[in-house]
């Protein structure tokens, strides 16, 4: 018997696809003409499944079908095929919009004619929901015989359907309809309660997914489950389903495991299931019981009150009106006799030199800083827990109230355990929840739980898709399982649209609204004013969308032609009308019109031109969430109805959000990797008029942040990480393993977002301190001082952008699960992290807790917290309590203050920038360097992007002259803290090398020493017995700790043996992308452990100068010169100094610019690392003097062709055609005294080939350039009349739109 592989489409097939239509020997039927106008646009018409199957035994490719929601008949509306088939045709089945497909098209080699039944079956498999497949056969008429069709293999396995009209007599050559259904192809299954004497089959099922359970309970644990005789026997439920096989055998495939016995107190105390009736029936018009019971919950504090300055006012006012325990009552009358006030610019002079007489004069801003700032650290503040009152009702029965009667009412029965066999299709597991609901008619809720530590099987991650997760609530109980639920109607109804009419505007309403509307209205929480503080976002968000619907609402039912389109969302019988479907949802959406505006930012397709006038903007989407699994047939429905292919979902970051239940469905857009051109900041003040009368907000599409979901009604491709994976940290280390771990589908060319729609489910939790995560992912906070937000110190980031963008253009809170909490031990036996009260349980754990600015006092306790007036730079949240810091140090202390700033790197210069900028005077700052050892030759021979010593000396004279007092060469020594308080009074420094003290007084020292490691982490690190060397980590090659389990990356690793190339200072994408490599989660083809990707640094510095600095690792430590022997070229023009620093080998290995413009530079980064003679002959052209600007000289036309994403395979091909031929010629025995000339041969006849395979390649990416590059043939057109040159363009746009038309 021949057996095929029948599987989707890719358009990587394009090629056998198409030489199988045009092959002899071949059998179709549908419309085969569109097929023969070239394999490019084979793949342009919308179909909801292209299969095709190939011989096992020969990999072959034996034929290739299509299958779409509405027939291929171009007179006929999508939406109206239902009303053709019910008028045209008697049909005794039930067909509706939702169970039906059409077989449109199929092609296959003659001899393999039971491969239909293969691909049918495939689609059947891949669709539950669908019972009957449809083909349209055409009345006969001459044609030539290479377009006709053939349906007798398909007659063999379908039911043929004629219209009224037809008469075998008089009228027999009509249309016919050939209808295959489901249940006479696919193998029947055959459900029973299980036997005793099942057991060992049974067994041998489960062994395969969960082989432990037998050697925990044994080799008879399911006849003793069945064969059970205490009370509770009959609560439990053992299903097996079996199938006969060709040869009339049965076979068990299938096992199911039911109960009933749910103790539903449990869930209600400690899941949130009030949404789904509280697991019971309801109890309306009915007499019932209730219980009261306290239940905790969990309210996320909104960004409206987190970080702006309303927030910390009021946090401010409540902190000192709610009884803050003061250190004095604010300045006594006899503290205030120990001072008096001097007539020298008013300044406090004490009368006694004391210390306890100094701290008089800012216990009240040490209050302010203790205990209302440092609360911006603690979880509390952005996670609050509430004890709130319920009343459990449930419907009275014959049973009194208590436990029996709860059973009684009991509306859920529990899944314990699924299982498919081997050979079993996962997908028909539909088919079990169906015969699941079955046996408990009576019962509309199924739940089914994860435990934390066991690994779920492959048959439970397929039915989760049908499942949505039940929120837990704050609990005693130890590591709470993850409880999973569905309804009965999200398996049994028919999800469907329907266009809006004006009895749906009070229903919109009320889905929009949503569950807010019951919280707003329902007054029994017990913290009412932390409730309002954490849903104002949501209602005034709510607010604004509600006032765009009701005038989008408006627009479309008061005009014929709007140019937008609202649907109800309904769960029913398709077949009914409207009133008879309940509603669960509505969509409102309009034609896309900025596709093209997205290729700045984000990496899409360049060549879908075929879906122009397409493509369809959703702007809200409401959905109930146990419907979210129907996402699919949603998106279908609309495209049906609406003729829109590719949705589009913007979200914008800082600006109105609109809602979007099925995002979680849609595939996000990631942000291109390295932007092609400078992107500015700089907020324009009139905002662009929109063009409909809705004044819709209309985005920036160049500057603006946003988030793009995509769908394009391809199946869905779920990617994900089979080991559970616990990161301790959020460092840009972390954001760059993330960020590539959710996209690890997405790639150059496009091959998987082409064909699926591709969706990450990831088994990551990230650990890190309270309001790391919030401050990152805020924007709400607008800086008093700052006009533009971007250029802002508070919101200015240093990384590239491939780091921004994972704050600005994602979220990826939506892939992963965020922890708050600070790390107390890590058991390497049991593989779990404990913080505070919860464990955290891992297969694989990673360290990247870096800190890049840590002060090591030598005096201070491992244990103790950090001084209140210490601040230390290492995240967004810092920046924002120094901020609100150096606001209180003005307010509480306008002439006295003192600001003593550590620091010897670009980061120190930054800050106090934006200390100058912002309030804080030049002549109460003290500006503090360490000694730092330049002789050290790993530090001479590493490049390191945050340090440049010529422009640092630079940047001295300016704040010298600016009266910041400078100290150079004074290492830290210790602080002095209030012998009451942690509050630094002064801080001691040593000189290098005399060993001279000196003591500077502060109100806030600032410190910018590089640490990396934390002395905290370092605690539990030891604990753990983790290597360590100091303050680092030691790993080996593999990036692995002595313990396998654990890895490290970041700036505080050391490795052991030491390599000979540069792995500090390095890209985090590229380190991200080799961690990913080690764990064989995304493998890297063309993987090398040294680092071959440059490093960006930007930041402020004074005078509002902006500084980008991009660096290329050391490859080779031991064989490279220090760095300051390399060769650097500079310019200066306009206010922008640049200078592109020359390795030995003439590689570019820095690229330094300081410039006035605020923008951001990351397209620097596609030089660093090129030859000079690759960069257009650039060393050469500066010695000419032709080369005024470098900023100006990487912006020229010719640097799109360097900054094409396909360019490095271009350098590749040359490499690979190149080598051999360099090879043999320099590895001639004697070249003689005409070898110059040889050489010369040489060069010029490669020279030729090089030129082909450019002008090759630009032929094949013209459209992707903004510069227009010329071509032999552009000269060849210009000499062509003017008449034949428009036609021959006319013709060109005749091709692209070929397929538009098509149905």
């Amino acid at each position: 018997m021949i057996e095929f592989d029948v599987r989707l489409a890719e358009v990587a097939d394009l090629d056998g696809i198409y030489k199988l239509i045009r092959s002899p020997g071949v059998k179709w039927f549908g419309n085969i003409r569109p097929k023969f106008c070239g394999k490019d646009s084979l793949f342009h018409p919308y179909q909801t499944y292209r299969m095709l199957a190939l011989c096992r035994h020969t990999s072959a490719l034996v034929a290739y079908a299509e299958f779409r929601n509405y027939p291929s008949i171009t007179a006929l509306p999508t939406d109206s095929w239902l009303d053709w088939l019910t008028v045209r045709y008697c049909l005794t089945l039930s067909i509706s919009w939702l169970n039906a497909l059409f077989f449109n098209f199929c092609i296959y080699k003659s001899e393999y004619s039971m491969v239909l039944v293969e691909i049918i079956k495939e689609v059947f498999y891949r669709e539950n929901r669908v019972w009957y497949l449809i083909a349209v056969r055409t009345p006969l008429v001459r044609q030539p015989s290479h377009f006709m069709e053939t349906f007798d293999d398909l007659e063999k396995i379908s039911q043929i359907f004629y219209p009224l009209e037809f008469c075998t007599e008089k009228n027999c050559n009509t249309q016919s309809l050939y209808i295959v259904d489901r249940f006479s192809v696919l193998p029947k299954i055959t459900y029973r309660k299980a036997l005793a004497e099942d057991n060992d089959d049974v067994i041998e099922l489960l062994e395969f997914e969960m082989p432990e359970l037998r050697e925990k309970l044994g080799d008879y644990y399911i006849a003793e489950e069945v064969m059970r005789q205490d009370p509770g026997a009959e609560k439990s439920l053992l299903v097996v389903a079996e199938t006969s096989n060709q040869c009339e055998e049965t076979e068990m495939v299938l096992f199911l495991w039911m109960t009933t016995d749910i103790d539903i107190l449990f869930y209600v105390r400690n899941y949130e299931v009030e949404s789904f009736g509280n697991l019971v029936k309801p109890a309306s018009g009915k007499s019932f019981h209730y219980e009261t019971m306290t239940v905790s919950s969990v309210q996320r504090r909104a960004e409206a009150s987190t970080f702006t300055s309303d927030a910390l006012d009021d946090l401010d006012a409540i902190t000192i009106l709610g009884g803050l325990q003061r250190v004095d009552s604010g300045m006594s009358v006899a503290s205030m006799g120990k001072m008096k006030i001097s007539s020298i610019a008013g300044t406090v002079v004490d009368a006694h030199v004391s210390e306890d007489n100094k701290f008089y004069m800012r216990e009240c801003l040490f209050s302010k800083f203790k205990y209302i700032l440092e609360k911006l650290h603690s979880t509390d503040y952005y996670l609050r827990h509430e004890q709130n009152v319920i009343n459990f009702i449930y419907p009275a029965g014959k049973e009194p109230a208590g436990p029996a009667a709860i059973e009684a009412a009991s509306n859920v029965f529990f899944l314990k355990s699924i299982v498919g066999g081997r050979d079993f299709p996962l997908s028909r597991l539909f088919n079990a929840i169906v015969a699941m609901f079955c046996a408990y008619p009576d019962r509309d809720y199924c739940m089914m739980q994860i435990s934390a530590n066991i690994k779920a099987s492959r048959s439970y991650l397929e039915v989760l898709q049908y499942f949505m997760p039940v929120v837990s609530r704050p609990s005693n109980e130890c590591s709470l399982a993850e409880v999973y639920i569905t309804h009965r109607s999200t398996i049994f109804g028919e999800v469907s649209l329907y266009k809006l009419r004006k009895e749906d505007v009070s229903v919109v309403h009320t889905l929009a609204v949503g569950i807010l509307a019951k919280e707003i209205s329902s007054p029994d929480s017990t913290a009412s004013s932390f409730s309002y503080c954490s849903k104002i976002n949501e209602r005034a968000e709510l607010e604004h969308e509600l006032h765009v619907l009701d005038a989008i609402m408006k627009d479309v039912l008061e005009k014929e032609f709007s140019e937008f389109a609202v649907f109800t969302i309904r769960c029913g019988n398709s077949t009914k009308s409207a009133k008879q479907n309940t509603s669960i949802g509505f969509v409102v959406l309009r034609q896309f019109h900025c596709h093209g505006q997205l290729f700045d930012h984000y990496h899409l397709p360049k060549h879908d031109t075929h879906l122009n006038r397409l493509r369809a903007e959703i702007i809200s989407l409401r959905l109930h969430p146990l419907f979210v699994s129907s996402g699919d047939l949603i998106f279908r429905d609309l495209a049906r109805k609406t003729n829109f292919y590719d949705f589009y979902f913007i979200s914008a970051f800082d600006n109105h959000k609109y809602s979007n239940d099925l995002k979680k469905m849609m595939m996000v857009v990631e942000p291109k990797t390295i932007k092609n051109a400078p992107v500015f900041f700089r907020v324009h003040s009139e905002q662009r008029k929109s063009r409909n009368r809705l004044h819709l907000p209309s985005p920036n599409y160049s500057t603006d942040n946003m988030i793009i979901y995509r769908h394009k009604l391809n199946p869905v491709k779920w990617f994900t990480n089979n080991k559970k994976v616990v990161i301790i940290g959020f460092s840009p280390v972390t954001k760059a393993f993330l960020r590539q771990l959710v996209f690890q589908w997405n790639s150059r060319d496009h091959k998987n977002s082409e064909n699926f729609t591709c969706l990450s489910w990831l088994q990551v939790t990230v650990i890190c301190r309270a309001g790391v995560v919030e401050a990152d992912y805020d924007s709400l906070f607008k800086c008093p001082y700052c006009t533009s937000p971007l250029g802002c110190y508070l919101s200015y980031q240093n990384e590239s952008c491939f780091i921004r963008d994972c704050c600005v253009r994602l979220d990826l809170r939506y892939w992963v699960h965020f922890v708050p909490g600070k790390v107390e031990l890590i058991n390497r036996e049991k593989k779990y992290v404990k913080i505070e009260a919860c464990e955290i349980h891992y297969d694989t754990l990673l360290l990247m807790c870096e800190r890049k600015f840590v002060l090591r006092s030598p005096e201070s306790p491992v244990g103790t917290g950090s001084p209140c007036n210490l601040v230390e730079v290492n995240c967004r949240l810092n920046k924002l309590l120094l901020f609100y810091k150096v606001r209180t140090l003005l307010e509480n202390m306008p002439r006295t203050y003192l600001v003593l700033v550590y620091g010897s790197n670009l980061s120190t210069y930054e800050c106090i920038a934006f200390l100058i900028g912002h309030g804080v005077d030049c002549s109460r700052m003290v500006f503090v360097q360490p000694h730092r050892f330049i002789g050290k030759d790993a530090d001479m021979k590493e490049k390191n992007p945050f340090w440049d010593q010529n422009l640092q000396l630079i940047l001295d004279d300016i704040l010298v002259d600016k009266g910041v007092a400078i100290f150079i060469d004074y290492d830290f020594h210790h602080y002095n803290l209030h012998k009451s308080s942690d509050f630094i009074m002064e801080v001691v420094f040593q000189h290098f090398p005399s060993r001279k003290q000196a003591t500077f007084e502060c109100d806030l020292f600032i410190s910018f020493e590089e640490g990396h490691l934390h002395q905290r982490h370092m605690k539990w690190l030891k604990a753990a017995n983790i290597n360590l060397d100091n303050n680092e980590i030691l790993v080996n090659e593999r990036y692995q700790t002595n313990d396998p389990n654990i890895y490290a990356a970041g700036s505080f690793i050391k490795m052991r043996p030491k390599p000979n190339y540069q792995y500090r200072y390095v890209s985090s994408r590229e380190m991200a992308r080799k961690i990913l490599h080690h764990l064989d989660i995304v493998p890297d083809i063309d993987f090398e452990d040294r680092y071959s990707e440059p490093l960006l640094f930007q930041a402020i510095l004074p005078l509002r100068y902006f500084i980008t600095k991009v660096t290329m690792p050391r490859r080779y430590l031991n064989s490279h010169l220090p760095v300051m022997e390399t060769c650097n070229l500079t310019t200066y023009k306009k206010n922008t100094f640049c200078r592109v620093g020359l390795s030995r080998h003439m590689m570019v290995d820095e690229i330094v610019v300081v410039t006035k413009n605020e923008c951001y530079l990351d397209f620097l980064q596609h030089f660093c690392g090129k030859h000079e003679l690759l960069l257009n002959n650039l060393k050469a052209r500066y010695k000419a003097h032709t080369i005024h600007s470098f900023l100006k000289y990487f912006q020229e036309p010719w640097t799109e062709l360097i900054m094409h994403e396909n360019f490095k395979d271009l350098q590749a091909e040359n490499k690979e055609l190149l080598n051999p031929m360099a090879i043999s010629a320099l590895s001639r025995a004697s070249r003689g005294a005409l070898g110059t000339i040889t050489d010369m041969d040489f060069s010029s006849l490669n020279r030729r080939y090089l030129e082909v395979k450019l002008m090759t390649f630009l032929r094949d990416h013209r459209r992707d350039f903004r510069h227009k590059f010329a071509l032999p043939e552009d000269f060849l057109q210009l000499e062509q009349p003017d008449w034949e040159r428009h036609s021959n363009e006319s013709t060109e746009e005749q091709d692209e739109s070929t397929d538009e038309s098509e149905t």
